[in-house]
């Protein structure tokens, strides 16, 4: 029977992505060394599943979540053994307890010597200091827990404000084209009106040539006429003058009449 292909449900995936998100900020990326990310990477992959995994499962993830990073198989090995390491030593640790000290033997004699008491003290005083880490621990996951929900919390309000921002600029937006369509029916007014404006100037400047030249002639006939009127003034003076002339000499004495 195969087995069946590897994936994450939705809502690890996005538990997932919350947890690598401040790795990435936390532990830049080194080319040259990607330990401290990956040790850090593959925990919380296994606080998301509950489950170690091979390479090409963690080869995927980081691939998914964690782009850029690309640790050698061998690297990543190394990592999960260690990572598996540490788990199996706190669940040790978890699983030890006071109570254990009971199965020791007594000592031989009715009066226990310092030297067996401190022995026993000193085989189990790495246990109580584990446990205290694990205390230790359990608080700091209890913080990182409500600091998560805070996150969430955070994270669906930001949601909310950014579809109602997404509604208002495709209100905007819709708009815009409502302006843009106006503009371009303005624009194609406004070229009509300018093609009728230059026809206009066109027309009156060709109007304005027509009333010069027909100045411009009505001013030499004109000067013609007040040429040709000057011209017969003359002959009028010199009619009148020989009318005159005439009209003397037959007044005159001795003149026949």
């Amino acid at each position: 029977m195969s087995r069946p292909p590897f994936s994450l449900s939705d809502d690890q995936a996005r538990e997932l992505v919350q947890r690598v998100t401040p790795l990435l900020e936390r532990h830049p990326l080194d080319p040259r060394d990607h330990r401290p990310f990956l040790r850090a990477f593959i925990r919380a992959v296994h606080d998301v599943t509950n489950k170690l995994y091979g390479p090409d499962i963690y080869r995927r993830l980081l691939r998914a979540y964690a782009s850029g990073r690309s640790p050698s198989t061998s690297t990543i090995a190394n990592e999960r053994n260690l990572v598996e390491r540490e788990l199996a030593a706190a669940q040790q640790s978890a699983t030890a307890s006071p109570v254990g000290l009971a199965w020791f033997p007594p000592p031989a004699s009715s009066a226990c010597d310092e030297s067996v008491v401190r022995s026993i003290f000193e085989e189990f005083l790495p246990q109580f200091s584990r446990l205290a880490a694990q205390a230790g621990r359990d608080a700091q996951v209890d913080y990182l827990t409500a600091k998560l929900r805070e996150t969430e919390r955070a994270n669906a309000d930001a949601r909310a404000q950014a579809a109602r921002l997404a509604g208002e600029l495709q209100s905007q937006v819709a708009r815009a084209d409502v302006l843009a369509q106006e503009l371009q029916t303005s624009q194609a007014l406004l070229t009509q009106q300018l093609l009728v404006v230059a026809s206009l100037t066109e027309e009156l400047k060709g109007q304005r040539l027509f009333a010069m030249q027909s100045i411009e002639s009505g001013r030499a006939e004109t000067r013609l006429a007040r040429d040709r009127i000057s011209e017969l003034q003359s002959k009028i003076d010199r009619l009148e003058m020989t009318i005159d002339q005439l009209r003397m000499a037959r007044g005159a004495p001795g003149h026949p009449r």
